[in-house]
């Protein structure tokens, strides 16, 4: 029998889930669920500067999206509510203040100009010193006085760098809050990125500080891209949401991302979601950095989707997600059964220039607008878009025609080239939302080399 396991997943509200924010609460979920422990969401929102509006629902949808339902969180209640860090900084103060009274923290009335100059004065000396401890010398006269001025001020961690633990705005640094939480949480395991082993010491110390037995840290390898540098957005797709955008499975994201970092020490590559958490062991979990191969990742989605068509269930699934696209694209078009492959063909594959359909709709078209369509400004104009929907890349396709003198008719038939190869079809710009930005731009690339 295994000890249930209390575990976390405590994202920043500051954009869209990463790739590896999905493989780290992935992990905390497969444990929890093995062991019968609870798998919790926890919002840190404490960085207000980094606070994006509306970031905090994409996390939760995604996470929904992925199948990883919390036991406790915002919106599922629990114990110990509120699940938000923002609401929950009078509990921070609080045993910040414990901490200075025991003398394991300090105030630190410092500007930040003299900051500047401490930072300066250590660069210029070759120390390593991020502050120099002024504050922590001060006597109790001197503090009441500074407090009785009402000076802002930090508490620090009085040790060798001096953690901020509360900023001067009232709000905690990651590094107390998540240590409070931790331990009023009953958190037993804390699975996170490696980026975070550097802060793990100062973490042991404030649990040791405040009395408190630590959890078990398990740090999780970087992923990288193929050439081995770290994933990141100039590298290529690296949002949840951008794969939820290519039509990818969720149970195929999960299985891929699974492996990126764990070895379930078996030829099988292919696993459902109930495999996964039969499976999963820490002791598994490799210490190498992971590459993300996205050709390794196409693969499994269509193994995926084949185990969907092997069922009635499944196939149901996958006409359910099929019939919104079919139902706006063709409702007007397909008259019998064996005209959806024929109409639909595009969404599956890409676009053949060098069939008879597609040479045929070529010599048919405005060569000004052909490469209007093609041009690397056209690329970049359609990848800014702030809404990738039918309506806002009719009004693109609109202006864009507009402003170069050409009919609007004219470029619509050499997106349609573009993106599908074909005469006939749904309409461009319904077609184009279906698709998604990412494979249009795509496409667009593609035609530009034939």
């Amino acid at each position: 029998m295994h000890t249930p396991a209390r575990v976390r997943f405590a994202p920043s509200p500051t954009g869209y889930l990463h790739l590896g924010g999905l493989r780290t609460a992935l992990f905390n979920y497969l444990l929890a669920k093995k062991t019968g422990g609870q798998f919790i969401l926890r919002i840190e929102d404490t960085d207000r500067t980094r606070f994006v509006p509306g970031a905090t629902e994409k996390l939760m949808d995604a996470l929904s999206w992925a199948g990883i339902h919390p036991d406790e969180g915002p919106h599922h209640g629990g114990p110990h509510e509120p699940y938000y860090q923002s609401k929950r900084t009078k509990i921070y103060q609080d045993y910040a203040e414990e901490l200075v009274k025991q003398g394991h923290a300090y105030r630190c009335f410092c500007t930040q100009e003299r900051l500047l100059r401490v930072r300066e004065s250590s660069q210029k000396t070759g120390r390593l010193v991020a502050y120099d401890k002024h504050c922590s010398y001060y006597t109790e006269d001197e503090i009441k006085e500074n407090m009785e001025k009402e000076l802002p001020f930090t508490i620090r961690l009085n040790t060798l760098d001096d953690t901020i633990l509360i900023k001067s705005d009232g709000f905690p640094t990651y590094h107390l809050a998540n240590v409070v939480d931790d331990h009023l949480m009953g958190i037993t395991h804390v699975l996170r990125g490696e980026e975070w082993m550097p802060s793990t010491p100062k973490h042991v110390i404030l649990y040791k500080a405040l009395g408190w037995t630590p959890p078990q840290f398990v740090h999780l390898p970087l992923l990288m891209n193929a050439d081995k540098t770290k994933l990141s957005k100039r590298s290529g797709d690296v949002h949840v949401e951008q794969y939820i955008e290519k039509g990818y499975l969720p149970e195929a994201l999960n299985n891929f991302v699974a492996l990126l970092g764990w070895n379930p020490n078996s030829e099988e590559e292919v696993f459902s979601p109930e495999e996964l958490i039969e499976k999963f062991d820490l002791k598994q979990l490799n210490k190498s950095n992971a590459v993300v191969d996205i050709g390794k990742l196409d693969w499994m989605n269509k193994q995926h989707l084949l185990r969907r068509a092997q069922t009635p269930e499944g196939l149901e699934s996958l006409v359910d997600l099929l019939q919104p696209m079919i139902k706006t694209s063709f409702e007007t078009k397909i008259r019998n059964i064996r005209d959806i492959p024929q109409l639909c063909g595009y969404y599956f594959v890409e676009p053949d220039y060098d069939s008879d359909d597609a040479k045929a709709l070529y010599k048919k078209l405005n060569k000004q607008a052909v490469d209007l369509a093609l041009a690397s400004t056209t690329q970049e104009t359609l990848g800014s878009l702030e809404s990738f929907d039918a309506v806002s890349i009719k009004q693109w396709i609109h202006e864009l025609a507009e402003l170069n003198n050409i009919k609007q008719n004219h470029l619509m038939m050499a997106m349609r080239y573009a993106v599908t190869g074909t005469r006939v079809g749904a309409g461009v710009a319904e077609t184009m939302e279906v698709l998604g930005r990412p494979v249009c731009l795509n496409r667009l690339a593609h035609a530009v080399k034939q």
